[in-house]
């Protein structure tokens, strides 16, 4: 066995978890929940669109069920799940999802194993179990314990949240979970792979749950999914904020800039100028906002591209870098837009590059950050050059 593989308190017989199939998740009031996300999300300062209908919805979505969060990159939808766990009061674990998954990465299946020492080693093959199947145990574990002795495991479930659920041909990857997931509790996961008869099927508990990220911009690049297995989440879309919130998304996405900076790099948070460093990078912020408007919000037929508060703020981290030993961040910002967010337009259609690259043009009203034109313009050339 594995180290992914996780012992049950409950005897060593997988089929016992179907006793957990029936016990839901502890939520108590539904709006103290939503109460408790609105406050964990302000602690993360994660700016949210519509804030209030989005965790309303998801937090209804996760007490029914599994639950699919969509939505440009950088918009912190891998964020908002990890809170959502804690504000269940749930553990979580982290996969991402690639192209290469198989119905053995989610599932599990056989791998080789090696035994002994020295010159004295054996080669055998051994069950291993996938990440849903891992974290199915991992979380019957924890219910049964929260269960039995909820004052020393105030843990209630074990979560899986999926990073980057489309880059996986997730169809055909989940194999046997599609029946799972739609059955309602009355159908258990087959582990051919194990050797124990007792360890062969195992039932999903009540409070588990699959909290999965989409990007729904590089299209490209991801796989679709059937209308079948598409029934069996919620899908929630987690948009880039709406123009009236960029101040305050700019004033949350510095504040994480800043926090970042003075745990990686403790030191003055005095700008040479004495100004501290809130204030010195708060000369540009309105750029950057102009900046970010420009990009996203877009102007007659030609359509925005989702900037996400991500990429803002690893703008702002270079510039709190820089604050404390530069006066003027201008040509920072400059540096720090081309070298951060520029590449990533890569997809943009031809009226919206032409719409941006005017912005930078020596006659546009963004027209000092020259460095950014530059980029924009090779990012053009690329974009036209072919190779046969």
């Amino acid at each position: 066995m594995t180290d992914d593989v996780v012992e049950l308190d409950f005897a060593d017989d997988y089929r016992q978890t179907r006793d957990l199939v029936a016990v839901p998740l502890v939520s108590g009031s539904v709006s103290d929940l939503i109460g408790a996300a609105k406050a964990a999300v302000a602690s993360a300062n994660l700016l949210l669109p519509d804030e209030d209908a989005l965790l309303e919805r998801v937090v209804t979505g996760l007490l029914c069920g599994h639950v699919v969060l969509a939505g440009p990159p950088g918009t912190g939808k891998t964020t908002l799940a990890k809170l959502l766990a804690d504000v269940f009061q749930c553990t979580s674990r982290v996969e991402t999802a690639t192209a290469d998954w198989s119905t053995y990465d989610v599932i599990g299946g056989l791998q080789p194993k090696i035994t002994g020492t020295g010159n004295m080693t054996m080669e055998s093959i051994a069950p291993w179990q996938g990440h849903v199947t891992s974290a199915v145990l991992k979380c019957a574990e924890t219910v049964a314990r929260n269960r039995d002795e909820p004052a020393t495991h105030p843990h209630q479930a074990h979560w899986l949240i999926i990073d980057e659920f489309n880059r996986a041909e997730i169809d055909k990857a989940v194999g046997g979970l599609y029946t799972v997931l739609g059955g309602g509790g009355t159908e258990s996961l087959k582990l051919w792979f194990e050797q124990d008869p007792k360890r062969q099927e195992v039932w999903i508990p009540g409070r588990f749950r699959i909290v999965a990220t989409l990007n729904s911009v590089d299209t490209s690049y991801v796989y679709g999914f059937s209308q079948g297995l598409t029934r069996r989440f919620k899908y929630i879309y987690v948009g880039v904020p709406s123009p009236d919130q960029v101040p305050a998304e700019l004033d949350a996405a510095l504040t994480q800039a800043l926090a970042w900076l003075d745990a990686t790099y403790p030191g003055p948070n005095v700008a040479p100028s004495g100004e501290s460093l809130r204030d010195a990078i708060g000369k540009v912020v309105g750029r950057l906002e102009a900046m970010v408007r420009l990009v996203r919000y877009g102007e007659g037929a030609v359509p925005g591209w989702p900037l996400g508060t991500a990429q803002i703020v690893d703008v702002l981290r270079e510039l709190a870098l820089h604050a404390r030993t530069a006066d003027d961040l201008g040509g920072h910002l400059d540096l720090a837009f081309a070298d951060l967010v520029v590449p990533q337009m890569m997809d943009l259609s031809a009226d919206q590059l032409d719409r941006i690259e005017g912005a930078f043009a020596p006659s546009g009203s963004l027209a000092e950050m020259h460095r950014v034109l530059i980029a924009v313009k090779q990012l053009r050339e690329a974009q036209n050059t072919s190779f046969t």
